[in-house]
C-alpha cells in the first residue's frame, strides 16, 4: 500500500513537470491552471485532452503562454480561459464543418468566418442615420484592433466593421452617440446683400484652417428668388454667424448706387439693350441700331469712343436705374439701388456665360447627265446670175446654209472688195462653231445651180460635283462663308455711233458656294439650324451673238432640328428634262422618206441630281476645339505629303519659321469615373456567426 502511494507521488511530480493540466484526470470536471512560460502547442494539447476537443493548429502558431487561476475551472471555464489566452496571444480560434477547431493567427481574421466563444472575431454592418459612412469611418477606425478593419459604403451610408465581440459591443455604443441629428435649420432674409456675394464670403470665413471652402461647421446656401440665406448646422454655431450676417447686411446699406460690371464673355453692346428694357429705361440709340456682334457692326468698330449716340438718355422721373456702356472697355456702369443692383446682377450672371460654338459641315453633291443628237438637211437654188431662188435655212442650227453660201459666193468678188472679206470670215466663223459632222455639194441643173448642206452631231456631256463648305459660328449666331467669283453682269449700256457718251453699266454677282447658317443649340444636344445653301456657276452665253450669261443656281433655304454630330439631308432636287425640236418646210417636211430631206432634229436630255447634307456638331470646350484642329490640320498636311513625299508640308514650314509656335496637338482623352461611383476594398465575406 506504501508503495502504490510513492508511484502515485512520483507519478504527480512527472506530469506537474509536463504541466498543470496533465496533472488531473484527463476528463476531470474542474481543474487549478497554474501555466509558467509553457510552450503554446503543448498547452493546446492539455487542453484538448481536458476538453475532449480537436484542434487544428496553424504551422505559424509559436510561442508560450503563462495562465493562473486561484479556483478550479470548469470544463466550459475552461474553454473560454483558453480562448481568451490565445486571443492575448494573437490568435483566433475558428470552427469547422467536422467539428474541430481551427487555431491561426489573427492577422487575417478579418477574411475568414467568425470565431467561437464569447469574445468571438466576427463582422457587422452599422447603418447610419444622420451622418455620412466616410466621416464615421474615419472617426472609429482608430478604436478597431489591429486585426480589424473599417469599410466605409457611402452608396447605403453603412460602415462595416471586422473586429472583436467585446471592441464590437464598444463601437456600437459609440455609433449610437455620434448618429444623432443636432443640426438646426434657420432662414435669414437679406435686405441690402446678395445672397450668392454673402454665401461665398461665409463659406470661405468657416472653413477650417487648410480646409476647403463650405466644409465648415454650418452649410451656407443661398435662395435667389428670395434673396435669403438657409443656414444649417449646430444651433450654437448659427447663433455665432448670425451677427456676422446681420453685419455685412447693414453696411451693404451704405454702399455707394454705381456699380462697374467688367464682361467676361458677353458683349456689352448687346447686353445693354437688354439691361435697360429691364429696368425699364428708355433705350439708346446706339444700342437700338447697334447690329449684334458677328453680324456686320464693321462700322461699329471704326466710331468714336464718345459718340454722343452713346450717351445713355437722361433719367425719367420714377425711373429706377441708368444703364450705361462704357466703349473703351467691355463693361457697363449701372447706377441703382441696392435691390436693383442686385437684381442686374444676377441677371448679368446669368448672361454672361461662355457660348458654346457648332462647327456646320455641308456636302453638295450633283450629278448631271445631259445627251443631244441633231440631223438637218439645208437647201439652196439659185438663178444662172447667182441670185437666190429658194432655200432652207435652220438659223438654231450651228451649221447655217446662208453664210456658207456667202462666203462660197464672195469668191466672185473683187480682191479689194471688203464684203468679200467679210463674207468669207462669217462663213469660216459659222464652220468653226458646227458641232459634228459638216458636208455638203452642189451642182447646176439647166442654167440654175443648186447646193446642200448636212449637218450631224451628237454630244454627250455628264458632271460629277462634290462641295464640302465648312464653317465654325457660335451658338444663336448667324455666319456666312463664300467660296467663288464675282462676275461681271451687264445690266445696260448705250453703245450708238451718234452717241457722244457711250457707257455701260455691270454688275458684280457672286459666283460659287455660298453657305448661311445660324444655329441654336437646344437642350438635349439638339441643334435648330437655320440654313440657307447656295451654288451657282456659269453656263455659258445666252445665244451665239450676244454676250448675256446664263447662270446656273441652286438656294435652298430651310430649317431644321439636327441632333449633335447627326447627318441630315437639308434638300434635293431630281430634274430630267426631254425635248424635240424639229424644224421643217411646211408640206415638204411632212413627206414619207422623201421629207427627212426638208428638216432638221434636234433632240436634248438632261438629267441631273442634287442633294444637300449637313452635319453640325458642337463644341463644347476648348479641348474639342483643340481636336478639331488637329483633326483637320493632320488632313492638310497629309494632303501635302501625298502631293510631294519627302518633302516638308509648307504648313510646318510656315508654322515654324512664320508663326513660331507648334502644329495643334489633340489633348489626351481624360478617364473619369462615372458620377456617383466610388472605389472601395472589397468587403469582408458574411459571417454565419453575425
Amino acid at each position: 500500500m506504501k508503495r502504490s502511494n510513492v508511484i502515485g507521488a512520483v507519478m504527480a511530480a512527472v506530469l506537474a513537470a509536463q504541466g498543470p493540466l496533465a496533472a488531473g484526470p484527463v476528463l476531470a470536471q474542474s481543474q487549478t491552471l497554474n501555466v509558467q512560460g509553457a510552450d503554446i502547442r503543448a498547452f493546446i494539447q492539455d487542453v484538448a485532452r481536458s476538453t475532449g476537443r480537436t484542434f487544428i493548429v496553424d504551422p505559424g502558431v509559436t510561442g508560450t503562454v503563462t495562465v493562473t487561476s486561484d479556483r478550479p475551472l470548469s470544463r466550459t471555464q475552461l474553454f473560454e480561459v483558453f480562448l481568451s489566452t490565445l486571443r492575448a496571444n494573437g490568435l483566433v480560434v475558428t470552427p469547422t464543418a467536422s467539428g474541430a477547431y481551427r487555431i491561426s493567427p489573427a492577422q487575417g481574421a478579418a477574411q475568414g468566418p467568425a470565431t467561437v466563444g464569447s469574445e468571438r472575431f466576427s463582422t457587422e454592418v452599422f447603418q447610419l442615420r444622420n451622418i455620412d459612412a466616410t466621416s464615421a469611418a474615419e472617426t472609429i477606425r482608430p478604436l478597431v484592433g489591429a486585426q480589424g478593419q473599417v469599410l466605409a459604403n457611402p452608396g447605403a451610408n453603412s460602415v462595416v466593421v471586422a473586429d472583436f465581440s467585446d471592441n464590437l459591443a464598444r463601437i456600437r455604443a459609440l455609433i449610437g452617440r455620434i448618429d444623432v441629428d443636432r443640426t438646426g435649420f434657420e432662414v435669414v432674409t437679406l435686405q441690402n446683400s446678395s445672397a450668392r456675394e454673402i454665401a461665398a464670403v461665409l463659406q470661405t470665413v468657416l472653413a477650417p484652417p487648410g480646409g476647403q471652402p463650405g466644409s465648415g461647421m454650418v452649410s451656407v446656401t443661398p435662395v435667389e428668388s428670395s434673396n435669403s440665406l438657409v443656414l444649417r448646422g449646430d444651433p450654437a454655431a448659427m447663433a455665432r454667424i448670425r451677427p456676422l450676417i446681420e453685419d455685412l447686411d447693414r453696411r451693404a446699406e451704405s454702399a455707394d448706387d454705381v456699380r462697374v460690371v467688367f464682361l467676361q464673355h458677353a458683349d456689352a453692346e448687346a447686353l445693354l439693350p437688354v439691361l435697360q428694357q429691364v429696368v425699364s429705361q428708355p433705350v439708346t440709340a446706339a444700342s437700338a441700331n447697334a447690329p449684334a456682334p458677328g453680324r456686320s457692326g464693321a462700322g461699329d468698330a471704326a466710331a468714336p469712343a464718345a459718340s454722343p449716340a452713346a450717351v445713355p438718355a437722361p433719367p425719367v422721373a420714377g425711373q429706377s436705374a441708368v444703364i450705361a456702356r462704357f466703349p473703351g472697355a467691355n463693361a457697363l456702369v449701372i447706377s441703382a439701388s441696392a435691390d436693383t443692383q442686385r437684381m442686374l446682377a444676377e441677371v448679368i450672371r446669368q448672361l454672361d456665360q461662355r457660348r458654346q460654338q457648332v462647327l456646320i459641315e455641308a456636302i453638295v453633291v450633283e450629278l448631271s447627265d445631259n445627251a443631244v443628237r441633231e440631223l438637218g438637211v439645208q437647201w439652196l437654188l439659185a438663178g444662172e446670175d447667182g441670185n437666190p431662188v429658194g432655200l432652207t435655212n435652220y438659223s438654231d442650227r450651228a451649221g447655217a446654209l446662208v453664210p456658207i453660201a456667202g462666203g462660197a459666193a464672195a469668191g466672185q468678188l473683187d480682191e479689194d472688195d471688203p464684203l468679200r472679206e467679210q463674207l468669207q470670215e462669217l462663213a469660216l466663223n459659222t464652220l468653226l462653231g458646227a458641232n459634228g459632222f459638216i458636208g455638203g455639194g452642189g451642182g447646176r441643173i439647166g442654167d440654175g445651180l443648186f447646193g446642200f448642206i448636212i449637218n450631224a452631231a451628237k454630244t454627250d456631256a455628264g458632271s460629277n460635283l462634290l462641295q464640302t463648305p465648312s464653317l465654325m459660328t457660335l451658338d444663336n449666331e448667324e455666319a456666312t462663308i463664300l467660296v467663288g467669283q464675282e462676275v461681271p453682269i451687264t445690266t445696260g449700256e448705250t453703245l450708238l455711233d451718234g452717241n457722244s457718251n457711250p457707257f455701260r453699266t455691270t454688275q458684280r454677282q457672286d459666283i460659287g458656294v455660298k453657305l448661311v447658317v445660324r444655329p441654336q443649340i437646344n437642350a438635349g444636344g439638339s441643334i435648330t439650324l437655320f440654313l440657307r445653301q447656295e451654288v451657282s456657276s456659269i453656263n455659258g452665253v445666252l445665244t451665239d451673238s450676244a454676250n448675256d450669261l446664263v447662270l446656273n443656281k441652286r438656294e435652298l433655304e430651310t430649317t431644321l432640328v439636327v441632333d449633335d454630330g447627326d447627318i441630315a439631308v437639308a434638300g434635293g432636287l431630281l430634274d430630267q428634262n426631254d425635248r424635240l425640236s424639229v424644224d421643217s418646210v411646211p408640206g415638204l417636211g411632212n413627206l414619207p422618206v422623201i421629207g427627212n430631206l426638208f428638216r432638221s432634229t434636234s433632240r436634248q436630255r438632261g438629267r441631273t441630281n442634287l442633294m444637300v447634307f449637313i452635319r453640325p456638331t458642337i463644341i463644347r470646350s476648348p479641348a474639342d476645339a483643340q481636336t478639331l484642329a488637329a483633326d483637320r490640320w493632320g488632313y492638310m498636311r497629309q494632303q501635302q505629303l501625298n502631293n510631294a513625299p519627302g518633302v516638308e508640308p509648307s504648313l510646318d514650314e510656315m508654322l515654324r519659321d512664320y508663326m513660331r509656335t507648334q502644329p495643334p496637338v489633340a489633348p489626351d482623352p481624360v478617364i473619369t469615373a462615372p458620377v456617383g461611383e466610388v472605389t472601395a476594398a472589397p468587403l469582408p465575406p458574411a459571417s454565419s456567426g453575425e
